[in-house]
């Protein structure tokens, strides 16, 4: 495999910030030869949210950002920006301003493409009931074959998703200094940016959560015969290791190594589009893309630039008309795509060693 981390590429190749950010992935995917970044965040983090920020800048000031691919789907990036833009979103805007907002901003200032490249909820949501389904399922027929059904699925997408060794994120990425002191920020944007979508069900399950947190069961342990008291142990012991699985089957398996794959799909149609660029000798296919549909009566349709491309491809581009603003400079911008593009994609940093390890080892 090509080299990964940062000495994939050369100092020069891309102008990062001098701190050296342990959430950066740089490597070259190796079919279409295009480089890729990865930029891992933990959501809703003010750090994260500036090096997103700073990352796309740089990139793009040297002329070699390519399109960015941010971890959302159609559904809730339209939920959200239908929210913004109503008098309720303006005053929620601080809530819902995430990295992945950030990130489309600044491409769209650079007049790049911008991908929804994650699965969409509805989908995952499916994905979710099966999981807790066929665990439930599994759990409860240890004889027929269960147990190691429910050990080889967790495994087998544990391998794929959580790989470590050398060039993967490590502990350092998650417990930088600069993340957790603005963690704080991120534990209370999180459940207030779903309680903003989704008044009425998120409100919901916090009041269970809250009500189970206030069950007081120490004084009636602490009067209880000592059998009494072991079988409360082993009871406790039994409900943890059924919440850990089902917990554990659906966090790697569904939340993680299955939305991988279509993430790492979105990002290597984006390599593909770039190393067409290169082979054709062109000033790229996105430059030529863009520069097809610049009139403001081809805006006013229903279908946009985003809608079009869909027709031959399984992604979501977000509308954006201020893209193709006048104020953009375009001949600087058609100087550079000539320059080989870097594809960004902004994603929580969980899911950037399973993506690595799928487009390192061509497994989609």
């Amino acid at each position: 495999h090509p080299p990964v981390g940062r000495q994939a590429l050369s100092a020069s190749s891309i102008n990062m910030a001098k701190t050296n950010p342990p959430q950066l992935v740089e490597f070259v995917e190796p079919k279409t030869k295009t480089k890729v970044l990865l930029i891992g965040t933990m959501h809703y983090n003010p750090t994260s949210i500036k090096q997103v920020e700073d990352t796309i800048d740089d990139l793009a000031q040297s002329g070699r950002l390519g399109s960015v691919v941010v971890e959302s789907c159609e559904v809730r990036w339209n939920t959200t920006m239908e929210i913004l833009n109503t008098p309720r979103g303006q005053f929620l805007k601080p809530v819902l301003t995430s990295e992945m907002k950030a990130a489309s901003d600044k491409a769209v200032a650079y007049n790049r493409p911008v991908v929804l490249g994650d699965q969409l909820i509805n989908v995952t949501g499916t994905s979710l009931s099966a999981a807790l389904k066929s665990t439930v399922v599994d759990l409860a027929s240890p004889l027929n074959g269960g147990w190691k059904r429910f050990y080889n699925d967790v495994k087998q997408a544990a391998e794929l998703a959580l790989p470590t060794g050398p060039g993967y994120l490590t502990p350092r990425s998650f417990f930088d200094p600069k993340l957790l002191i603005a963690a704080p920020v991120s534990f209370a944007k999180y459940p207030l940016s779903f309680l903003a979508r989704n008044p009425v069900s998120t409100a919901a399950v916090l009041a269970v959560l809250f009500g189970l947190s206030r069950l007081d069961t120490g004084s009636a342990f602490a009067d209880a015969t000592f059998q009494e008291q072991a079988l409360s142990v082993v009871e406790s012991l039994v409900f943890a290791t059924l919440e850990f699985a089902l917990l554990g089957r659906v966090m790697v398996q569904v939340l993680l190594a299955e939305r991988n794959v279509v993430l790492a799909k979105n990002i290597l149609s984006e390599c593909e589009i770039y190393s067409k660029s290169r082979e054709n000798n062109e000033d790229g296919v996105w430059s030529s893309l863009l520069n097809m549909f610049t009139t403001s009566s081809f805006f006013n349709t229903e279908q946009g630039l985003d809608r079009i491309l869909q027709t031959s491809r399984d992604t979501f581009y977000i509308p954006s008309r201020s893209v193709y603003s006048e104020s953009i400079e375009r001949d600087n911008t058609k100087k550079k795509e000539s320059e080989d593009k870097v594809v960004v994609a902004v994603l929580g940093m969980a899911h950037c060693n399973g993506i690595q390890k799928l487009l390192r080892e061509q497994l989609v």
